[in-house]
């Protein structure tokens, strides 16, 4: 099927005054970062988290950041080139009490005040996949449904993180979900959807825009796993001699509605 969404469209120039709470970070440091990665990787997003007080990201891009601020995928996202080539690392602390949707508009008044950036929303059509519950009904652990019994072989999220990701042989990608909505779930299955020419991820695990039709209310901790890639080129890649998938292709997971 297809899908009307919003489009968000950025530009370097005098940001305007926007028509939003003065809502802003106690304490903000936003840095370049190199090319390399230095030290272990952080990412904490504050309010829903175990540190719900402080927000730390190691080498982002623009692109993430915009994508937090405004809880857009990335194809929604047009801009300039280096959107998705310069790097940041962000530390923030939130104020006691602060929701999600009040971090959102501090990391859209961040992102103007520090970089100028002034944007404006288009509609553009998408197609879409949609996300229901197969017959028998969900399967899935309720998240805090007693102790949580992690699957042989799957990933542990590092701490701060409700995902892990990690490959197993012979190319199985293989992720964990820990309190996770399906709202959540679906943005994640298509997070990597990025506009051609903004990334060389395109094309990574990413059947396209995914709806969340579940009706499925709460934070659910599950796993999922498929053949597929890490690093952008052809897809799939090849097999090892003899070897065949152990899992199935991303892509199968899925059965598009078009309309």
């Amino acid at each position: 099927m297809r899908n009307v969404a919003a489009i968000l469209v950025l530009s370097l120039g005098c940001a305007t005054a926007q028509d939003r709470a003065d809502l802003r970070f106690e304490v903000a440091s936003v840095k370049p970062a190199g090319p390399e990665r230095d030290g272990p990787s952080v990412y904490r997003l504050g309010p829903g988290t175990e540190d719900a007080e402080r927000i730390a990201l190691d080498r982002v891009s623009m692109l993430r950041l915009l994508n937090i601020a405004y809880g857009l995928d990335w194809d929604q996202i047009s801009g300039h080139a280096w959107l998705a080539t310069e790097y940041y690392s962000v530390n923030a602390k939130v104020p006691p009490g602060t929701t999600k949707e009040q971090v959102k508009l501090m990391w859209q008044g961040l992102l103007a005040e520090r970089f100028n950036l002034k944007v404006h929303l288009t509609a553009k059509e998408f197609p879409v996949y949609e996300l229901s519950v197969a017959r028998g009904g969900p399967k899935m652990r309720t998240s805090g449904d007693g102790p949580y019994v992690q699957p042989p072989g799957f990933p542990v999220p590092p701490s701060g993180s409700r995902h892990g990701l990690s490959m197993a042989p012979p190319r199985n990608v293989r992720q964990t979900f820990r309190g996770y909505s399906m709202a959540e779930f679906c943005q994640q299955l298509a997070w990597t959807v990025a506009a051609e020419g903004q990334s060389g991820w395109v094309g990574y695990m990413s059947v396209g825009r995914v709806i969340d039709k579940t009706g499925l209310s709460g934070a659910y901790d599950f796993t999922l796993e498929f053949a597929g890639r890490f690093q952008s080129g052809a897809w799939p890649p090849p097999l090892p001699d003899g070897q065949t998938d152990t899992a199935p292709a991303f892509s199968t997971l899925f059965s598009s509605n078009s309309a």
